[in-house]
């Protein structure tokens, strides 16, 4: 897949606690400090609701996992769609894991008069029947987060995964070349997402700028690596199971792709009675993305060294506002697409990258959890210190505080 973008920079502390991404021309427009496109939140967006647009908007989630969709995602866009067209209807529909499923909705949905289509891919690389079919009937499709391929779409949004991958494998690498690590070479497992997902691609691309020349110059031995389908945690953690049995535990470091993944690797090391952290004789987690509240746990208290976080909110409402644009026949506001992105088939996508940022396990992990995770409506304390974490002094510091 091939991009044309802006400039995009990162600033921050290349350390334990560190790492801001932003991309530079999101920023000079932001509506919310150091996030992307999205509107600040419904009170906001009913303050600038001017659309008189009628319809249903279907809104197609792939699977219960990862479970943003569910409880984050599907509910924040449907009340930014309330605030800035009140006269849309939001329908939510599930396709369990299976892109022909998927296939049939999106059917059954213009079928029914759906005025667009907002679609997290369950297959992205089988996805390209339904981005024809919808083409034919001149039903405007959106992709969010895990887009659809090979096909037309009016428009996608998603935070970048390059630059997610990029944030992880610097962090990986700096770790690997500090000493942090141990002794060359580092041997390191590698649990990949679903196979063929241009999200999982692009990720890749992002950690292999700095992977592949540790492996290349021997610093780092890649001892085993897998595909996980659908992104199962579940499948996480047979394949890490796998690999600990094939290597006879010598394993230093893992490196994945999101917090699913990276909790089923830890939890195949506590049945192996191995531990998952920064000490000498642990097996190093990274690779955290897509924060799920076990994962910030992990982040406080050591086991995953890191974590890319996403404020989904601001994605679904950067959503909504190109859902009304299709609606209304109009083209995707300017001032939200910062990317053409070749999706496939010689289709290019205007797209809205959002901005990331990045957290790191150590002293300041919890003050930035708090900054861009609760300040931005991702996860309250109260959901993240649950169990055993709240022990940790990150969770004595902030959870009374919301």
């Amino acid at each position: 897949m091939s991009t044309t973008q802006g400039k995009r920079v990162v600033i921050g502390r290349p350390s334990r606690g560190g790492w801001i991404s932003l991309g530079l021309a999101s920023a000079m427009a932001l509506a919310v400090p150091l996030f992307g496109t999205g509107i600040a939140g419904a009170d906001q967006a009913a303050a600038h609701a001017t659309s008189s647009a009628k319809g249903s908007v279907y809104f197609m989630i792939p699977d219960t996992t990862p479970s943003r969709y569910i409880e984050q995602d599907g509910p924040d866009f449907v009340a930014a769609i309330k605030a800035l067209a009140p006269g849309i209807v939001v329908k939510t529909v599930n396709a369990g894991g299976n892109q022909t499923t998927q296939q049939t909705q999106a059917e059954a949905a213009i079928a029914a008069g759906a005025k667009a289509l907002v679609v997290v891919a369950a297959d992205p690389p089988l996805s390209g029947g339904l981005l024809a079919y919808a083409k034919k009937e001149k039903v405007p499709v959106i992709g969010y987060e895990n887009v659809p391929e090979d096909g037309p779409m009016y428009a996608q949004v998603e935070f970048n995964p390059e630059e997610a991958g990029v944030l992880q494998g610097k962090y990986f690498s700096q770790e690997v070349t500090s000493g942090a690590l141990g002794k060359y070479p580092v041997t390191l497992a590698r649990i990949y997402g679903n196979n063929g997902d241009v999200y999982n691609t692009q990720m890749l691309m992002g950690q292999n700028k700095y992977v592949d020349p540790l492996v290349k110059s021997g610093k780092v031995k890649v001892v085993c690596q897998a595909y996980t389908p659908n992104w199962a945690e579940t499948s996480a953690v047979t394949e890490m199971a796998q690999c600990l049995s094939s290597t006879n535990n010598k394993v230093r470091a893992v490196l994945s792709v999101y917090d699913g993944t990276t909790q089923g690797a830890i939890v195949a090391l506590g049945n192996d009675h191995l531990t998952a952290g920064s000490g000498a004789k642990d097996v190093a987690v990274f690779g955290g993305q897509n924060p799920t509240t076990i994962g910030l746990d992990y982040v406080l208290t050591g086991n995953q060294e890191d974590d890319v976080i996403k404020p989904f909110i601001y994605e679904a409402q950067a959503a909504a506002k190109l859902a009304v644009a299709a609606v209304e026949g109009k083209a995707p506001p300017a001032s939200m697409i910062n990317a053409k992105v070749d999706a496939g088939n010689k289709n290019e996508v205007p797209t809205d990258f959002l901005n990331e940022a990045y957290v790191t396990a150590g002293t300041n992990a919890a003050a930035e959890i708090n900054k861009y995770v609760v300040q931005t409506k991702t996860f309250t304390w109260a959901q993240i210190c649950v169990g055993s974490v709240t022990s940790s002094a990150g969770c004595k510091k902030y959870d009374a505080k919301g």
